[in-house]
């Protein structure tokens, strides 16, 4: 019998994410707000522990992780960068970012292959097939902060620049007749990432990759639910770290 696996936040894609482990043979013990989490970590000894909630709740949901579990975390939000976890002292984290989504009432779509990083990312990857969900694992750290920049550049692009786009615009459209926009919002943003990471990244390569992603599903739309709460955040990093970011100042200041 393999050892269980944790899912911390049973919404959309945790629910992905616990299907996948079930398949591969892992008992599957989700944790919801009725949970006490402590009790569970004096039960079972688990093989990791998914965390599965929202950007916002993250920071509250990793607080929550029992010391004899934080040599064993995985991690798959969206906006997620080493800063997220450093705080929390785990040991060898594992970090999947996500290229599918999965909507209420539809099944998953693949926009491309998630790379995932860490000493569990092989179960997440061997998982995920299983369900027909491509992934992959990275080589290294590196390779992996990459990875989640340039997610991080898609969804903030794409959603931000949606903000002040037609509604139904999608990322075809997108590249082909806001181009101006999309690198104007994209240049703000990786101006965000280099503060977040203390890196700098090819702004040629990070562009081609988000290219690749819109291929992968060209109707896309590009304004999601989240996008104001997701312009307000890089807003609220940027005035903490007092850096220009002229085209997100003026999209806040015209909606």
């Amino acid at each position: 019998m393999k050892k269980p696996i944790v899912v911390l936040g049973i919404g959309e894609l945790g629910s992905v994410f616990a299907r996948s482990f079930l398949k591969n043979n892992y008992p599957v013990y989700p944790i919801t707000r009725e949970t006490d989490i402590n009790e569970l970590a004096n039960t079972i000894d688990p093989e990791l522990i998914l965390v599965c909630t929202g950007e916002a709740d993250l920071q509250t949901a990793l607080q929550t992780i029992p010391t004899q579990w934080k040599d064993r975390v995985a991690m798959m939000q969206n906006e997620l960068l080493p800063r997220d976890w450093e705080a929390h002292d785990f040991t060898n984290p594992t970090v999947i970012s996500v290229w599918f989504e999965k909507k209420k009432g539809m099944d998953s779509k693949v926009l491309i292959s998630s790379p995932a990083y860490g000493e569990k990312a092989q179960i997440l990857v061997d998982s995920l097939a299983l369900i027909n969900i491509p992934a992959h694992v990275v080589a290294n750290d590196n390779a992996l902060l990459f990875e989640l920049v340039l997610k991080n550049l898609y969804i903030l692009t794409t959603n931000i620049s949606g903000l002040v786009l037609e509604p139904g615009t999608n990322v075809d459209d997108l590249r082909n007749q806001h181009l101006t926009l999309m690198r104007d919002v994209s240049k703000d943003v990786l101006t965000l990432q280099s503060q977040l990471t203390g890196k700098y990244f090819s702004e040629d390569q990070l562009e081609r990759g988000m290219i690749k992603a819109f291929e992968g599903d060209l109707s896309h739309g590009c304004m999601g639910r989240s996008a104001p709460a997701r312009l307000n955040r890089a807003l609220t990093l940027a005035n903490e770290f007092t850096l220009q970011v002229p085209t997100l100042e003026k999209i806040k200041a015209s909606i």
